[in-house]
């Protein structure tokens, strides 16, 4: 399927993979004894899944929409802001769901549909300190190729954001990366894992430094990216985008742009859920970005998201949380 160009008055579009998460409470030995690094992603085939799933039969699990691009998009529509997200599902009832839920959340969803393959799911395995640890099925997500996205499909927005997930699909992203700059769009990147980053340091260095605008980390990624730390990396990144962000959770961040640096203190919330902590927060981060705001006043609405993020399970807001977070990126759009 080949869109066609339409007007939608976006101030941002998402391309990613469209999943849901199924969210199950365990312990650190469960993920040793699956071989699941603790904070990473693992991709896994739809057996593994399965084979997983099955062993926690017995444990109560909760669904929510996911993917870590959509949940940056949900997080900016949440702020108040003009969102759009690109991704595939499957002809079913976790497709159906997806799109429900993210509609609901305020994004233009611009779907593509596999008649053969199923959505894909996110397995988010939380242990009791709020940790997230993923073994991600990408289903019908992986099937998403440049032919679906043409160039003047792409350029609904001025500012793309892409997750570093997406490199799995090399041939997809450097579609996404080359149209975007040929578009003249600025282009934002998740930095997403530390087992990307190692695994295709040399690539994202590459397009760091021809193609990325903005970039995002949390301390993992950094390490793996730069070998330093969370504040030498800073210094790092910022020489090859124009704006560099780095998150440390509960440490909070620092956001760098040209000569200018800041860092902000997390807030102090009762952490529930960590799954999609980063997502709200780059979200909270874009939206003061695309409204023109100062690096301080982003950083100051995407710690506000992260802390909502993390005081509620799943990795979108509640609806509640989701006014409060609206409310709190008004009033600072008005300072």
């Amino acid at each position: 399927m080949v869109w066609k160009a339409i007007e939608m008055n976006l101030e941002i579009l998402g391309i990613g993979s469209a999943l849901v998460d199924i969210t199950i409470q365990v312990d650190d030995s469960f993920l040793e004894s699956e071989d699941l690094p603790k904070g990473g992603m693992t991709l896994v085939d739809a057996q593994r899944s399965k084979e997983l799933l099955d062993k926690l039969s017995l444990e109560p699990r909760e669904f929510s929409p996911g993917g870590a691009t959509a949940n940056v998009m949900a997080s900016f529509a949440h702020c108040g802001g003009k969102a759009g997200f690109i991704g595939k599902i499957g002809a079913d009832e976790m497709g159906e769901y997806f799109t429900k839920e993210t509609e609901k959340a305020g994004v233009t969803f611009l779907k593509l549909v596999s008649q053969e393959t199923p959505t894909g799911t996110g397995l988010t395995l939380v242990t009791p300190d709020g940790q997230r640890t993923f073994a991600t099925h990408l289903g019908a997500s992986v099937e998403l190729s440049p032919a679906e996205l043409p160039a003047d499909f792409i350029n609904h927005a001025p500012v793309v954001h892409v997750e570093a997930y997406l490199i799995f699909n090399r041939d997809l992203i450097d579609h996404i990366l080359d149209t975007a700059k040929a578009n003249g769009q600025k282009v934002s990147m998740d930095l997403s894992s530390f087992g990307v980053v190692q695994e295709n340091l040399e690539y994202l260095k590459k397009i760091a430094d021809s193609h990325l605008d903005i970039i995002f980390a949390n301390e993992d990624e950094c390490l793996a990216f730069t070998g330093l730390s969370p504040r030498e990396s800073l210094d790092i990144i910022a020489e090859v985008c124009d704006i560099a962000i780095v998150k440390e959770g509960g440490a909070g961040s620092h956001i760098a742009r040209g000569d200018e640096k800041i860092s902000l203190a997390a807030n102090e919330v009762c952490v529930m859920d960590t799954n999609g902590a980063g997502d709200a927060y780059a979200g909270g981060v874009l939206y003061g970005l695309c409204r023109g705001l100062h690096i301080e006043s982003c950083g100051h609405i995407g710690t506000h998201a992260g802390g909502l993020a993390v005081s509620q399970r799943g990795a979108r807001l509640t609806n509640e949380n989701a006014r409060i977070l609206c409310d709190f990126a008004s009033k600072t759009c008005q300072y």
